[in-house]
This record gives C-alpha cells, structure tokens and sequence, in this order.
C-alpha cells in the first residue's frame, strides 16, 4: 500500500511539474545610464533570445514588448545624453573668469545646464513608459485568454485526450 501510494504521489508531482505554464515576473535594477529591465521565469533571467521565443507565441504581446524595447533604448540613449551634457556643464564651470574663453563660457553655460536638466525628465519619461510597456507586454503573456503551449514543452511526442463520462479528460 505504501509502495502504492507513493508511486501515486511521483505521478501528481510529474503531472504538476510538467502541467506548469510559463510565468513571467519582471525586476527592475538600476544601473549607471539608466536602468535595466529583466525578466524572469522563475528565478532564472531570460536572455533576449528567449523572451522573443516565448512573446512570439503571443503576438499582441510581442508587439508591445517590441515597442517597450524601443523606448527603452531610447531611454539610454537619453540618459547618455543627459550624462554627456552634465559633464559638459562640469568642465565649462572649471574655466577661471580671468581666462580668455571666459565669454564663451558664459554662452554656453547656461543652454547647457537647461538642455541637462531637459534631457534628463525626457529620459525619466522613456523609463517610465517602457517599464510600463513592458509590464503590459509580460501581463497579455501571462493572462491572455487563449495560451498556446509554449515552446520548450514541444517534445515531439503526440497527445491524445481522450473524455470520460463524468466530463474529465484523460490525457497520457
């Protein structure tokens, strides 16, 4: 009977194993110029490769991931800028007032630091959108309503469902 029982036991817990669907959770870290945007099944971090494979199934999806990738390098591209800009308001604001290029200091110091201060909520916009779209993208994954099989369960093997009398399905 104990055999029995836990021979039962393996085959629930195969059949739970193998019955999961995918399911995505997204982590958020923030890095020098910007930050990053990971996604994870489970606990393991999905390449780009991967997430392309499993959003591809799904293809409203996909699309929204596909533009939340668009303004996330946007976003970077910002952020770079803004880093740019501010260094340049550093180096200009270490130009001695009696030095020669004093003037020129004087023009470009203040356009500079406005553009630093511009492209910087420019890019907190683009951040902001694309964690959005992003997490858009990883809800229509997760809980749209018809879910294909996702790809990596593809085995090659055929399923065959057959329905019993009480409204079950047997699938072996």
């Amino acid at each position: 009977m104990k055999k029995l029982s836990f021979a039962l036991l393996l085959v629930c817990l195969v059949s739970e194993v193998y019955g999961q669907e995918p399911f995505l959770r997204i982590d958020y870290r923030q890095t020098f110029l910007g930050d990053r945007i990971d996604i994870l099944d489970g606990p393991k971090v999905l390449n780009k490769e991967e997430v392309y494979r499993l959003m591809q199934t799904q293809p409203e999806a996909f699309e929204t991931y596909q533009m939340a990738l668009k303004k996330q390098k946007t976003g970077k591209l910002l952020d770079g800028g803004a880093f740019l800009t501010s260094m340049g308001v550093i180096a200009l604001s270490f130009i001695p007032p009696q030095s020669a290029s004093y003037s020129t200091r004087n023009n470009l110091l203040l356009p500079l630091a406005i553009a630093t201060v511009g492209i910087g909520i420019a890019s907190g916009f683009y951040r902001r959108s694309s964690r959005n779209l992003t997490r858009e993208a990883v809800d229509l994954y997760n809980f749209s309503e018809k879910k294909p099989d996702p790809i990596y369960f593809d085995d090659g093997l055929t399923y065959y469902t057959i329905p019993d009398f009480v409204g079950f399905q047997i699938r072996f």
